[in-house]
C-alpha cells in the first residue's frame, strides 16, 4: 500500500483538460497538475478558462494539485525580467487561490554563475515571494533543472535552507538528475540531500548512452524506482507523486521545448508516450504492492 497520491501534468497528455482528465480517470489516476491548457501558459488563462478546469476537475473527482510555473526560469542578471518573474509569481498565487491549489512549482535563475557565487542572490529573490506565499498559505515548491543555478538535489537543498521560510519547499523530480551536470545520484544521494524539505514530487526516467541522455517510460530506466517507491512508503509521504512524461514516441521533443515545454507542439504525441510511462509505472507499483493507496 502507499500513501501517495498520483497524478499527471495535463499538458504531457493534452492541450485539452478535458481529455487530459478522461485520460487520468481511465488509469485510476487521482491528481492533475497544470502547465498549460488550451495553447497557453496557466497564467494566460481567464478567469472564465480557470473556472471551467475547476469544474471539470471538480466534476471527476480529481484533485488539482499544483500548478506549473515557469517563475524565475529567466536571467538574474537582468533587472526588468526579474520584475516581470516576482509579478508572475503573484499572479500565480491569485490563480492557485481561485482553483485551491496549495502547490505552485518554480525555478532558480538560468544559470549565470557558480552556484556557490549566485546562491545568495537567488535567495534573496526567492524571499521577496516568499511572504506572499506564506500569507496566501500556498507553498512554492523549487525545483532543480539542469540549465538552472540548482541543477539537483543538493543544490535545491541549500537554497531552500538559505531562504528559511515554511512556504519554500523542495520539488523532487529524481529523473532530472539524468541530466545533472554535476553528475547527482538520482537515488539515494537526491533523496537524501532533500529529506524533510519534500514539497511535491515529479517522475520521470532516462538511460545515458553514448550519445547523451535519452527519456524512457518511468521504471525502464537507471532511476532506481523500487528503492525509491518503498522509501516514500517508510518515510509516510502523503503528497503527491506526479507523472511528468518528458519524451514521445515517434519523435524528439527539442531542446527549447525541454525548457520551456508549453503549447500544442509539446503535446502533440503525447498521450502516446504518457500511456507507456503510466502503465510502465503502475506495472511497477504493483510488483511492489503499491497498486492500490490505503484508505481508498
Amino acid at each position: 500500500m502507499r500513501r501517495f497520491r498520483l497524478g499527471i501534468l495535463t499538458d504531457e497528455v493534452s492541450q485539452d483538460a478535458g481529455d487530459a482528465i478522461a485520460f487520468a480517470k481511465q488509469y485510476g489516476l487521482e491528481a492533475i497538475e497544470l502547465r498549460s491548457v488550451n495553447d497557453k501558459p496557466v497564467h494566460e488563462l481567464d478567469d472564465e478558462a480557470i473556472r471551467a478546469v475547476k469544474a471539470l476537475a471538480d466534476n471527476s473527482g480529481l484533485t488539482v494539485c499544483a500548478l506549473s510555473a515557469p517563475i524565475f526560469k529567466c536571467e538574474l542578471d537582468e533587472a526588468a525580467e526579474v520584475e516581470r518573474h516576482i509579478a508572475l509569481a503573484q499572479r500565480y498565487i491569485a490563480i492557485a487561490s481561485q482553483l485551491e491549489v496549495k502547490l505552485v512549482r518554480g525555478f532558480s535563475f538560468w544559470t549565470s554563475a557558480p552556484f556557490e557565487e549566485a546562491l545568495p542572490r537567488v535567495a534573496e529573490q526567492i524571499k521577496r515571494i516568499a511572504p506572499s506565499f506564506e500569507q496566501a498559505g500556498i507553498t512554492f515548491v523549487l525545483e532543480f533543472d539542469p540549465g538552472v543555478h540548482a541543477c539537483n538535489a543538493r543544490k535545491v537543498g541549500l537554497l531552500v535552507d538559505a531562504v528559511a521560510s515554511p512556504a519554500v519547499k523542495a520539488l523532487y523530480d529524481p529523473g532530472n538528475d539524468m541530466w545533472d551536470p554535476d553528475g547527482e545520484l538520482p537515488y539515494p544521494d537526491g533523496y537524501d540531500h532533500l529529506a524533510g524539505k519534500i514539497g511535491h514530487i515529479h517522475l520521470k526516467d532516462a538511460v545515458k548512452t553514448a550519445n547523451g541522455v535519452e527519456a524512457v517510460a518511468i521504471g525502464t530506466g537507471q532511476v532506481d524506482y523500487r528503492a525509491l517507491f518503498r522509501r516514500l512508503a517508510e518515510d509516510r509521504y502523503e503528497g503527491c507523486v506526479m507523472v511528468e512524461t518528458h519524451y514521445r514516441l515517434h519523435s524528439k521533443l527539442t531542446e527549447e521545448q525541454l525548457k520551456r515545454p508549453m503549447g500544442n507542439s509539446f503535446s502533440d504525441g503525447g498521450r502516446e508516450a504518457s500511456a507507456q510511462c503510466v502503465e510502465s509505472l503502475l506495472a511497477l507499483l504493483g510488483e511492489l504492492g503499491m497498486e492500490q493507496r490505503a484508505g481508498r
